[in-house]
Order: C-alpha cells, then structure tokens, then sequence
C-alpha cells in the first residue's frame, strides 16, 4: 500500500512493503533512487534486527543459534499504518510465528516519516514487548540519486563532513564474504574532511566510517554546491555504498546502530560492536534527516 505525504511543493511517497519512504521530490526534482532492478531494487530499507551480514549468518542469543540473514528481516516485511497525517505517516510491525524462529523477542518496530518543505526525517523506535533484556541492532539505507540532476556525473559530487577529526574510515573485505576484516588497511580519503566520489573506491564494498566527531554529511556536486544534507546524530557510524563495478546513479547514506560481522568476533549477539539492548518495556529511538542544499 502507498501513501502520498507532502508539505508546500515536497512531496513524498512511502510503502507498508518494508516501511520505506520511495520518493522525495522537491520543485520537481526527485532526490531518492528509483529503484531500477537492474542496479538495485532498494530504496530506503530499514535494517533490523542485524545491520548487513551477521558472523556465519546467525545470532547467538542466550546460548541458543538462529539464522539470519543480511539486513535482517523488516526490510521486506508488511508493515501496518497506525498513523496517517498530511505531512507524516507511522508504520508498524510486531513479532510474528516466523519472526519468533530467528529472533526470540516480542517488540514493536515503528517507522516514521515526516516532511517539511525541503527536508524528509526518517525515525525508528524500537520497543521491547518481552519480559526480559532484548537485544538488536538497527540502520537506515536510504539510497540517493547522483547524479541528481541532468548533465553532471557520479564523479562531480564529494561527501563532505562538517567535521571528520579523528574518524576512520575502512572497506568492508569483499573477499572475505563483506565481513569487517582487521587486515583491511584504514582508508585516507577523509583526511580532508571529504570522500571525493570514484567508483573504483567502493570495490570492495562500502565505506565504512566510525568515530565522527559530528554526525553530518552533505552530498554536495563540488562545482554548483547543490546536494543533499545527512543528519544522523543518533547513530554510531555510517556506510556509504554503491554496486560493485557497475557505474550505478546512485549512492546510499547508512546511517547504522551496529556493523558488518568482524572476521575477529563470533556469533554472540552479545559481542557485536554497537549492538542496542532494551530492558522490557523500554523503548530505542533514533532517527536520520535528508535536507535539499
């Protein structure tokens, strides 16, 4: 089911399949990636209870081993709506038979989006149902045109940070199966405070980036300086991707809660680096933001 959101001349819209907002378009220009198979038919998913592919694809929660898979599975979920506004709409999943198999935990996972006139928020909240500790892991993947308008190139645009002192930067390790792998060397591209946009620099996966000192990003074309802004100060690193040689018109801004499985950890969900832990009753909210520039 679709739902059409809008404020002044923004417009946006969103889907129950994975609560994904699909399209913000601002003075007739759209700002979120298509969508086209033939790259990538994501958008803008939600990644929980894992953030991309965990350690031998499964969790170890209090002893016991459940599969799962990259991304987790509320990326492809039927959520519900439990609240549509002009200028916002609420989605919702809740725990199921089939969740219950992989992931032992009652919760709730709510997302919002919301418009204003030149900016879309994403907010996650996560509630733990159950009646013990839960724990999880949570990300944003929202995927962005770039080039964003006709006539310029992938290669025009940087993304450039208001501040990257003392922040790393690594490849996940392609041929280590898209672990993090202690062997790959830190990346210099944010020395300047900027990753300059080539694709040859994503083949070997994302970027990843840790210890911003300031959660916020423009994707900005370096010679008209028009882009979009990231804000995402709630969430403890970020990825940057775009398909593996293959020259795609996009890149994705993932904001994470959670890494890429290390080749050094094991499948203790426990001992996942960023992982969130809710007692019962309690409830995680974090959010990302995307300004037009």
């Amino acid at each position: 089911m679709e739902f059409i959101i809008s404020k002044g001349e923004t417009v946006a819209k969103c889907t129950s399949v994975g609560g994904e907002l699909t399209s913000f378009v601002k003075n007739g220009t759209e700002y979120v990636w298509y969508g086209h198979a033939e790259h990538w038919s994501g958008q803008a998913p939600c990644l929980f209870p894992v953030v991309c592919r965990p350690k031998d694809d499964c969790v170890i929660i209090d002893g016991v081993t459940y599969p799962m898979k990259k991304h987790g599975f509320a990326r492809k979920a039927p959520f519900t709506p439990i609240e549509v506004k002009p200028d916002s709409v609420t989605f919702r999943i809740t725990e199921t038979e089939e969740t219950k198999a992989i992931y032992p935990f009652d919760f709730n996972l709510d997302i919002t989006h919301s418009v204003t006139e030149d900016s879309f928020t994403t907010e996650y909240k996560v509630t733990n149902r159950s009646d013990k500790e839960m724990i999880f892991c949570i990300g944003g993947h929202p995927g962005f045109n770039c080039p964003i308008f006709e006539g310029e190139k992938f290669e025009d645009y940087s993304l450039v940070f208001d501040n990257a002192e003392g922040a790393v930067a690594h490849n996940c390790d392609l041929d280590a199966g898209g672990y993090m792998s202690p062997d790959m060397p830190e990346l210099d591209y944010i020395k300047d405070g900027a990753i300059d946009l080539i694709y040859d620099r994503f083949d070997f996966d994302a970027i990843v980036v840790e210890n911003l000192p300031v959660k916020k990003v423009n994707l900005v074309n370096r010679s008209t300086g028009h882009g979009v802004r990231f804000e995402f100060d709630s969430f403890d690193a970020i990825g940057f991707w775009t398909p593996i040689k293959m020259s795609s018109p996009f890149i994705c801004l993932e904001p994470w809660n959670g890494l890429p499985g290390g080749l050094d950890e094991t499948s203790d969900f426990t001992s996942k680096k960023y992982v969130k832990t809710l007692a019962p009753g309690e409830s995680f909210v974090t959010a990302y933001k995307a300004s037009v520039i």
